[in-house]
């Protein structure tokens, strides 16, 4: 009986051990994406002169990831 109880904790384990894994890995893609586009947009225009348009697009960026978290936080409920 001990047997089997110990071996279910260990299960246990590494299931919620998974679980962290595959959320972090949603949250990192969420974030990772859109900021390797968003810093290309930005990089260009200021290499261009337009320094407000690379301003914007970093605001842009931030908004993207939170909406990103967010709809994947509300899909895990």
């Amino acid at each position: 009986m001990s047997q089997s109880l110990e071996q279910l904790a260990a299960r246990k384990q590494i299931l919620v051990a998974q679980s962290q894994l595959q959320r972090m890995g949603l949250v990192g893609g969420a974030i990772a994406r859109p900021a390797a586009a968003i810093a290309l947009a930005s990089t260009v225009a200021r290499l261009f002169g337009l320094n407000r348009l690379a301003r914007i697009a970093r605001f842009g960026a931030i908004a993207l990831v939170v909406f990103r978290f967010m709809r994947i936080w509300r899909s895990r409920d």
